[in-house]
């Protein structure tokens, strides 16, 4: 598995659409994009206070590198006709044949139907040449936006985990959605 993951990677989305591993130069970019969507964002994510600089955005993509040398972690760029809008990607359990993901994106970006189009080829990605079993999504109870990429991708509601995360200093609840291999279909139906 190891050697399909560098960062000359390319998951095409479709026309204009793209996945690619998050590189240093990207830091200014999502930081800025992270600077003014920082209100929307905070509402759902807990990594978004860490986000004070650039540099902190820089210090973020250094890690993604080393977790993609590990195989512990995938982190992609979402661009848009060549401009990126977001972000998709996340932890790699090898050994369980596993992946979480997760994905936000630019308020200009979104309705498009792009965070469902990325999902989808990062899952296919995740299935088809990674060769993992499992692929889940974790979302906010109340991220209704968030909850319905998995819905609308056939994912399985598997449950709702209390108290998951702590986002303000307050506890929420996260729901569950997973894939299965054998469940997914690789010619794009969903």
């Amino acid at each position: 598995m190891s050697a399909a993951l560098h960062l000359g990677l390319r998951i095409a989305v479709d026309d204009g659409i793209e996945l690619r591993p998050l590189r240093l130069e990207d830091a200014e970019p999502l930081y800025f994009l992270v600077e003014a969507n920082r209100e929307r964002l905070a509402e759902w994510l807990p990594w978004v206070p860490s986000i004070q600089s650039a540099a902190d955005e820089a210090a973020f993509i250094r890690g993604t590198h080393q977790a993609l040398e590990a195989v512990t972690g995938l982190s992609c760029a979402i661009v848009v006709d060549r401009a990126v809008a977001g972000t998709i990607g996340g932890s790699i359990a090898e050994a369980n044949r596993s992946s979480e993901i997760g994905y936000w994106i630019a308020d200009g970006y979104e309705g498009r139907g792009i965070v469902t189009r990325a999902a989808r080829a990062m899952t296919t990605f995740l299935v088809t040449d990674l060769e993992l079993h499992r692929i889940v999504i974790r979302a906010a109870t109340g991220n209704a936006r968030s909850r319905a990429i998995p819905e609308r991708l056939g994912f399985t509601h598997e449950g709702t985990q209390r108290h998951a995360e702590i986002l303000n200093g307050d506890f929420f609840d996260l729901e569950v959605y997973s894939m299965l291999a054998p469940e997914w279909p690789t010619n794009g139906a969903h």
